[in-house]
């Protein structure tokens, strides 16, 4: 990337991040978390890490770390050419599962040095520690060697470009967040200040959560599914009975508040097996998602209707089969 297309994302950060208030600044966190939930994805991490001080956010993950050591497309390492250029639908730093846009934009590492003040990235890998950092999307030199290391893993410290954004980091909003990636992707460390999480059960726990809270009867007695197929990872649960149901989607780890298609399929195997559960919810992870309207609050996909139905239709059956709901 020349010096042109920075002064661009500089100039425009709200085409990237969507606008400049502390929403577009979290998107700077959620683009982070996108990618170290692709590692975990990959089976190449197992934890994030996050806090704050001030005008400072430090991101840690313990993923495969990035490739200063192997030469780029042009001059440079590797890691500095996706440190220093957009990627926009292409392959993600270490080439590994589809990236999820969990933050529903999805621009890469780019935006990250060119949005902030200052950058620090410090990164494990084959047993050497690398350093490099950014002044507002610039590089103060090229990367180097700060050590010798039996760790892995890659931590991000930025500090917040006052010429760009007006918010401030919220502790606690980005704590929600990471609860939230635990229950989507179960196994998944999350931890911060005040904040070590990890469940196993994923969307079964959040929905047990809510049949608790609605004190439904049999609040925990809970259906939970979760399998990785080869067009797409499903995950969904239910908890409890009641009258009403609380349904809730989520499409490659963004909540979708108008539910859409996943959510319709869910919708007719619980119809199916005349069932009314207290809480109900899904999740779903396709490489190409499509959405009604620009929000992406709809996901619109009616071919996966019909896999959805017959990978969970078997389960929930043969689940009350055995269990008296």
């Amino acid at each position: 990337m020349d010096f042109t297309d920075l002064e661009a994302i500089r100039k425009r950060p709200a085409m990237y991040v969507g606008s400049t208030d502390v929403n577009g600044l979290h998107h700077l966190f959620n683009e982070l978390l996108d990618n170290a939930i692709d590692q975990y994805l990959a089976n190449q991490a197992t934890y994030v890490e996050v806090h704050t001080s001030g005008e400072i956010l430090e991101f840690t993950d313990d993923g495969p770390g990035l490739p200063f050591e192997k030469p780029g497309p042009h001059s440079g390492s590797l890691a500095d050419y996706y440190l220093t250029h957009i990627r926009l639908d292409t392959p993600t730093a270490d080439n590994h599962t589809p990236h999820i846009h969990l933050s529903g934009w999805g621009c890469g590492l780019r935006i990250i040095t060119a949005l902030t003040e200052t950058c620090e990235v410090t990164s494990s890998r084959n047993h050497l520690a690398w350093k490099q950092s950014f002044s507002r999307g610039i590089s103060n030199g090229p990367p180097h060697i700060v050590g010798h290391t039996s760790e892995r893993g890659t931590t991000f410290r930025l500090s917040i470009d006052r010429d760009l954004f007006s918010g401030d980091w919220c502790q606690h909003r980005m704590n929600q967040r990471l609860i939230e990636a635990a229950h989507l992707f179960p196994g998944l460390l999350v931890k911060s200040q005040g904040l070590h999480f990890k469940t196993l059960r994923g969307l079964a726990d959040l929905a047990a959560n809510v049949a608790h809270e609605k004190n439904s009867p049999n609040p925990d007695r809970i259906w939970w599914f979760n399998a990785v197929f080869e067009d797409f990872h499903l995950q969904a649960a239910i908890a409890g009975t009641d009258s009403e149901t609380e349904w809730k989607s989520f499409a490659n780890g963004n909540l979708t508040i108008e539910n859409g298609t996943h959510l319709t399929a869910l919708q007719r195997v619980i119809e199916a097996c005349n069932l009314r559960p207290a809480a109900a919810f899904i999740h779903v992870i396709i490489s190409n998602p499509r959405f009604s309207g620009p929000t992406r609050s709809k996901l619109d996909v009616p071919e996966i209707i019909s896999p959805i139905y017959e990978a969970l239709y078997p389960s929930l059956k043969s689940f009350i089969t055995e269990e008296v709901i």
